[in-house]
């Protein structure tokens, strides 16, 4: 009896275990919207055809025209450069002609663009895919590859890229959709779209990804079908896996980590900004942001350089344990307010007594000080701040964002 015991209580502890692994593995709908965001590019056609999105694949450190930056990969459709009867031909010998070196850009998360060389570009011999690079100093977060073969009916998944514009807007729009499940997978479908289901896609998100609730890219998207029996529409998407199997890439089965890198680079912070510790946490908000660098101050270089996701964080932390007092997206909310007046800001966050009076020495580390008003004018110098708030709102950083994100990501025990 004692040994049944024990075996029931070890079932028991194996169904809990079983649970909270799953449950780790699952993101929230915020965390993976933040994963794709971060690790997709807009395509754009200059001759205004075929426009599409990719995903970051690939990264490597790199030097062009003696700058030092990464050199990264794209993944997208083969059918965004050509045309979608050649896609979908298998063993593709030689792609039809190329457009010219200049007839396309991407575009990152932080709103810039980039030109790429069209013979970097690469297509998959036997499936609608295609790889291509570009060069950027800015380093950029990447994806991870996750494993397709995996997927099932109960699978959870997500779909993002760039719709085109609608009549009412200006420009393409990003599309975050899930989550929704797999319908079923077809291993003979032409062009590699093996992934059926039923998240809608339009013109523009071709290359986008297929997000597992994992936060692994597990497919590409591209293409619109029809049921012949039911008259209904299904989506496709390519299964990663034959991505990673031409070009040799390791899949991965957990990707717990890869909302953001470094989970454990903001714990100080946090500590800091929980216990109330204004002044350190400024410090320790200074060190952050100069990470990577030989610089002990700001200039206009690192500034425009400084990593998106990782403002992103650093806002999200001050807004959340200061309750909505203090951050970057607070400040940027002022400076709007006093239309870009850098005198009639101080006054207003309290770094100065009076419109022409002296800086405010030192500052007020307390909750007690004005909305604003931290981090303070110590943190880098008053000629710099308005390319700091612009570089902040090309990094969409200027925007207050659910704290609960912040919890799961920075409580992770993943390594960095």
């Amino acid at each position: 009896m004692k040994i049944l015991a024990t075996i029931n209580w070890l079932i028991v502890g194996l169904i809990a275990v079983s649970l909270t692994q799953q449950g780790l593995l699952a993101l929230s709908q915020s965390e993976v919207e933040e994963i794709a965001k971060q690790t997709t590019v807009k395509i754009i056609r200059i001759d205004g055809h075929n426009p599409g999105t990719g995903a970051i694949v690939q990264k490597q450190k790199y030097i062009f025209k003696g700058q030092e930056g990464y050199l990264y990969t794209v993944l997208t459709n083969c059918h965004v450069f050509l045309n979608s009867t050649f896609c979908d031909q298998e063993n593709k010998l030689t792609p039809e002609p190329m457009p010219n070196s200049t007839g396309y850009r991407v575009e990152t998360s932080d709103r810039q663009q980039y030109i790429s060389e069209i013979s970097s570009v690469r297509i998959h011999p036997n499936a609608d895919l295609a790889i291509f690079k570009f060069f950027s100093t800015i380093e950029y977060e990447i994806v991870r590859i996750g494993n397709a073969e995996q997927l099932s009916g109960s699978s959870k998944v997500y779909v993002f890229g760039w719709a085109v514009p609608s009549k009412t807007s200006r420009d393409r729009r990003a599309r975050f959709l899930g989550p929704g499940n797999i319908l079923g997978i077809d291993r003979k479908a032409a062009g590699g779209y093996q992934i059926v289901h039923k998240l809608e896609l339009v013109q523009g998100m071709s290359g986008g990804s297929l997000l597992h609730e994992n936060g692994c890219l597990v497919g590409i998207n591209g293409r619109v079908d029809i049921d012949p029996n039911t008259q209904i529409k299904e989506f496709l998407s390519v299964p990663i896996n034959l991505y990673a199997s031409w070009q040799n890439i390791q899949v991965v089965a957990d990707c717990r980590a890869t909302p953001l890198p470094d989970n454990n680079l903001f714990k100080t912070l946090r500590s800091l900004l929980e216990q109330g510790n204004w002044q350190r946490a400024e410090a320790e908000t200074k060190k952050l942001m100069l990470r990577g660098t030989d610089q002990t101050y700001f200039n206009g270089n690192i500034i425009n350089n400084l990593s998106c996701s990782n403002l992103k964080i650093i806002n999200r932390l001050w807004v959340q344990y200061s309750s909505g007092r203090f951050g970057f997206s607070v400040q940027g909310e002022i400076w709007r307010g006093v239309k870009n007046d850098y005198k009639q800001f101080e006054e207003r966050v309290g770094w100065r007594r009076g419109y022409e009076g002296p800086l405010t020495n030192p500052p007020n580390y307390s909750l007690e000080a004005k909305k604003g008003h931290l981090p303070s004018y110590k943190l880098l110098a008053a000629s710099d701040f308005g390319t700091f708030l612009n570089r902040l709102e090309k990094c969409d950083a200027l925007s207050f964002t659910d704290s609960g994100i912040i919890e799961n990501i920075i409580s992770s025990e993943s390594e960095p």
